[in-house]
């Protein structure tokens, strides 16, 4: 056939077959091809209900086109549950389920067939997915990623039989069990995945995974179900306390999508919501409800009208001691709510991260050392590098306590995170004995961490810390973009990324991703660092008077952070002001002795020539300032 003559289209593409269909046969032919028709009949009409076409049935396999991937992909989910429902009842050694794979590209039409490397990649996506589960190309998850309320976890790049590149390949971690919840409102399924990811990262201290959805444990479940459980919740319907039902949506919405997303949890232990709505008016105060209840932590707030603004109160009380462990009011004119639920779940979500590990930390301090166990330790180290300024002093007390939970358990993943993220900034900043040694050990304690929590966002981004600092930016930033993908308010990986960003040639995107850090933990302890971060871009984009002001802003944060003294230096002597240009540069070498021109733009730039020549204006200025080679 003419190349002139070939059709072409981008389409989706689905392709579903029955994992272990050669087994199942054999051992029961008939038994296993009812189901087998049970289950083409269901897809297939299902396919054509949702505007796809069926191309073609290959013995147990179906391929489908689609013009929307967001259709694509819901209708395999949607399938997904629907199969597992009807094969509930039947053994697991003799059921049929569907492995499915979806892709987004550009394939050849003939015949009404579809041929290519399109319809190639969605077969081998569907070969590496679970049983009854989805695998996506990075293509569709790029389309789809903010557009439906499931969570994805990121398997990296690989390579597939006969797909000449390798490609970003994603697992949709959504329910492939039978469905016995009420279906969610719009306005619920669109909260689900900003709440998901907030307490995602409310637990991230501690080893956490998700559970099967549609299981929520009742206060039956209690005392088997606390026993273990270090970290148990639950969350009061949150009060309308203004007056205006139309606020009514957004106070049941934030209740109900906090419970429902926390019950997938695994590791932690949830009360059901029509149990927690039996205590909505009742007089009784949190020290009785935790202990009628059986769990540790207490989550209230209130929503209110003020004339044309809306506030919000969130507190979270320790059920064990009665005391408030933390508590923030937000407010935002009433006009767009759902930005406004954005900003205030993000913000709950970082700040409970820092105050639960503190409080559990303190708590930790406060027993005699032969009784802590790894978790208490791990604790105790991730609190002294998220809840301290930056020094050497934090760091060496976060490897300690980090050191002596590894010799309780040496393979506890949060103990392994924390060590990689001390070591990054141990070999960054010239905090340990031997830099190369360092990186070595962040490494080795940073893959082992995600080998055996692969959705710990905190472990991904200290990995990714480790190899900004050994120059790999590019693998780098892919790390904190799985980072993000895991915990969609994981402030310190949306300033990473601006980092990588200046080192890729790109300062002037920096500061809008250091923005939304900001926005998510505009306290942050790390403020410091990220005021370093976007002075230095804004340094580099010419904008030197700006960059004096962030760089101050970060000198008042944590006057032994380095970099902040770097930029004023430099623009100082950009801007012909030599004598401020060297009050800053005394107090860089007072914080950093014996660093120089070609040691800082290592660290910063390392050996990649895109980013020296990103870095010239800033180097530049540093010499002109009197910072020697």
């Amino acid at each position: 056939m003419a190349e002139e003559n070939i059709t072409r289209k981008l389409t989706a593409i689905l392709y579903a077959d029955v994992a272990s269909y050669t087994r199942l046969t054999g051992e029961d032919e008939v038994g296993t091809h009812r189901q087998l028709s049970t289950g083409l009949d269901l897809i297939s009409g299902r396919i054509t209900n949702a505007s796809g076409r069926v191309v073609h049935y290959a013995g147990d396999a179906v391929l489908a086109q689609f013009d929307s991937v967001v259709a694509a992909l819901e209708l395999a989910v949607e399938v997904q549950g629907d199969l597992a429902e009807i094969a509930a009842n039947i053994d697991p050694d003799k059921r049929v389920a569907f492995r499915m794979g979806v892709n987004f590209g550009e394939v050849i039409i003939d015949r009404d067939d579809i041929y290519g490397d399109g319809v190639n990649l969605a077969a081998r996506l569907e070969s590496i997915a679970d049983t009854g589960g989805v695998c996506i190309s990075g293509k569709v998850y790029d389309e789809v990623r903010d557009k439906l309320p499931y969570g994805y976890e990121y398997l990296g790049k690989q390579r597939l039989k006969n797909i000449a590149e390798p490609v970003r390949v994603y697992k949709v971690l959504a329910s492939a069990e039978p469905r016995t919840t009420r279906p969610r409102s719009r306005l619920n399924r669109r909260m689900t995945g900003i709440v998901g990811a907030l307490f995602l990262l409310i637990f991230g201290g501690i080893t956490i995974w998700y559970l099967a959805p549609g299981r929520e444990i009742t206060v039956a479940d209690a005392p088997l179900a606390v026993e273990n459980q270090k970290l148990s919740i639950v969350v009061l319907p949150f009060d309308n306390s203004s007056g205006d039902r139309d606020q009514d949506y957004f106070a049941d919405a934030l209740t109900e999508d906090i419970t429902v997303d926390l019950s997938r949890i695994s590791g932690s232990f949830v009360i059901s919501r029509r149990t927690a709505a039996t205590y909505r008016g009742r007089n009784m105060d949190a020290l009785s409800i935790t202990r009628n209840l059986k769990v540790r932590y207490l989550l209230e707030g209130n929503v209110r009208r003020a004339r044309n603004d809306v506030l919000v109160n969130v507190q979270l009380t320790d059920g064990k001691t009665g005391q408030q462990v933390w508590a923030e009011r937000f407010e935002k004119p009433a006009g767009d709510m759902y930005t406004f639920q954005n900003v205030v779940t993000g913000r709950v979500a970082r700040a409970l991260n820092l105050e639960l590990k503190e409080a559990l930390s303190r708590q930790a301090a406060r027993n005699h050392n032969s009784n802590q166990d790894a978790d208490d330790l791990a604790l105790r180290a991730w609190a002294e590098l998220w809840n301290k300024p930056q020094s050497r002093e934090s760091n060496d007390a976060a490897l300690k306590y980090a050191n002596q939970a590894l010799a309780i358990d040496s393979d506890h993943a949060e103990a392994l995170g924390v060590t990689a993220y001390a070591y990054a900034r141990a070999a960054n900043y010239g905090w340990g004995v031997d830099r190369i040694e360092d990186l070595e050990n962040g490494i080795a304690a940073g893959e082992k961490a995600l080998a055996l929590d692969s959705k710990n966002a905190d472990s991904a981004y200290s990995l990714g810390f480790l190899h900004y600092v050994a120059g790999d930016t590019r693998i780098s930033q892919e790390l904190m973009r799985q980072s993000i993908e895991l915990n969609r308010n994981h402030a310190p990986a949306y300033f990473f990324s601006g980092l990588n960003l200046i080192r890729l040639g790109r300062p002037h995107e920096t500061e809008a991703m250091v923005k939304r850090a900001f926005l998510l933990s505009p306290r942050d302890p790390l403020r410091s660092v990220w005021y370093g971060v976007t002075s230095r871009a804004l340094l580099l984009t010419g904008e030197e008077e700006r960059a004096i002001e962030e760089a101050q802003k970060g000198i008042d944060a944590n006057r032994k952070h380095g970099n902040n003294y770097a930029v004023m230096a430099a623009a100082n002597a950009n801007l012909g002001r030599l004598d401020m240009a060297k009050a800053a540069l005394k107090e860089l070498l007072r914080v950093q002795p014996g660093i120089t021109v070609s040691r800082y733009l290592r660290r910063v730039a390392a050996d990649d020539p895109v980013a020296i020549k990103t870095y010239e204006r800033m180097t530049e200025g540093l010499r002109k300032a009197g910072l020697p080679e």
